[in-house]
């Protein structure tokens, strides 16, 4: 398994990512360019010492991007991954929208990757924390995900124009909600933290259990996401047919409006 030791290695590794991901046309790289602009703006974080323990936080950040940088890889390689990420990279293998793609990421690594990161970092009560600085994260990607949106809308007519007339396109194609899975991965983290315990032994079968059970549920929530329901998969051939699936100049847009991507 590949290790990534510091933000700096692990923003490097995403840029290698982006690139290959552009000159492929990997749709993979839609959540690559976004989760890159959110790993930046932690390290900005860090270097001002905005967090409660600058140690700690880029610990667990490294730890959360490298879950993942080493999916993405063992994909590569045809090895075993979560059923979450296998769901997402499945996905990007059949033409989908931006939006879908970006979606799918955002599952595997909030509902499921998040928490057990923060377990992983902080087990037993010592979760507790790492609450606030938890929840900078979020705050962070839900900016920058804000951010993505209009930059998908560049190159999406129909996403923009379903936003406009007051259909939120995002989430009548998932019922995804970003609050409510900030909300459930921290309850995740806290269970599975407890189930762990203080010295990392307290109960790792039923951890294990948890996360896999954990694992199944938000691969099924990917889904849905991958393959929604009637009528809007009726509509995705024609938004697929109206966007202009640019990566780098989704990128650019995104640099156009403050997310850091090089």
């Amino acid at each position: 398994m590949a290790r990534h030791d510091s933000i700096d290695a692990v923003i490097t590794e995403m840029d290698r990512v982006i690139d290959r991901s552009i000159d492929t046309a990997d749709a993979r790289g839609w959540f690559a360019i976004v989760y890159r602009a959110v790993t930046d703006r932690v390290r900005t974080g860090l270097e001002a010492g905005q967090f409660d323990d600058v140690e700690r936080m880029e610990r667990f950040d490294v730890r959360f991007a490298r879950y993942w940088l080493d999916a993405h890889s063992a994909w590569d390689r045809a090895e075993p991954v979560s059923a979450s990420w296998a769901v997402s990279f499945e996905a990007a293998r059949r033409p989908g929208l931006i939006l879908q793609h970006l979606l799918l990421g955002m599952n595997a690594h909030i509902n499921l990757d998040l928490g057990v990161a923060a377990a992983a970092t902080c087990p037993g009560p010592a979760v507790a924390d790492l609450r606030d600085d938890f929840e900078r994260i979020n705050d962070v990607l839900a900016e920058l995900v804000d951010q993505m949106q209009l930059a998908i809308a560049d190159v999406s007519p129909l996403t923009r124009s379903l936003d406009a007339v007051g259909l939120r396109f995002d989430e009548a194609l998932t019922c995804f909600s970003l609050e409510h899975a900030r909300r459930r991965s921290w309850e995740f983290a806290a269970d599975l933290a407890a189930a762990v315990g203080d010295a990392g032994t307290r109960d790792p079968g039923g951890a294990a259990a948890m996360i896999a059970s954990r694992d199944e549920a938000v691969a099924r929530n990917g889904a849905r996401i991958a393959d929604p329901g009637r009528p809007l998969r009726w509509l995705l051939p024609l938004a697929r047919h109206r966007e202009r699936a640019d990566l780098a100049g989704v990128a650019e847009s995104l640099c156009g409006r403050g997310a850091a991507l090089a």
